[in-house]
């Protein structure tokens, strides 16, 4: 395996994983598209907070994406009904990516049954 492919493996499809299943918990309807390099995971915490995906694109903007970062941080753990100590993990460099797979596989899975489902 070459050093880029670890890079990709590492920085861009690693993050996809929680925010996956973020989607998948709270019943996003294309979750998958957190796969999508750079934006991907971006658009479905938004889509999960009920926010416009092309919000990601803050990200881009050299200041702006810190300020949003910080926003997004703020308002995602209150926004899924945990608590504010959820921020802080997600403010620390290399803690937030093992804090974002805990956040992820702790989250209480509030998909939508139908009630013909919910029988069996």
């Amino acid at each position: 395996m070459s050093p880029w492919e670890l890079l990709f493996l590492v920085f861009i499809l690693l993050p996809s994983v929680p925010a996956y299943v973020v989607g998948r918990r709270l019943g996003v309807r294309n979750p998958g598209i957190a796969f999508i390099p750079l934006f991907g995971a971006t658009i479905v915490i938004l889509w999960s907070i009920n926010r416009s995906g092309w919000m990601s694109l803050l990200s881009i903007i050299p200041l702006v994406s810190l300020i949003f970062g910080i926003w997004l941080v703020c308002v995602v753990p209150s926004e899924h009904g945990r608590n504010v100590w959820w921020r802080l993990p997600f403010l620390i460099p290399l803690v937030q990516w093992a804090a974002f797979f805990v956040y992820a596989f702790t989250l209480e899975d509030r998909r939508r049954v139908s009630p013909e489902l919910s029988r069996w």
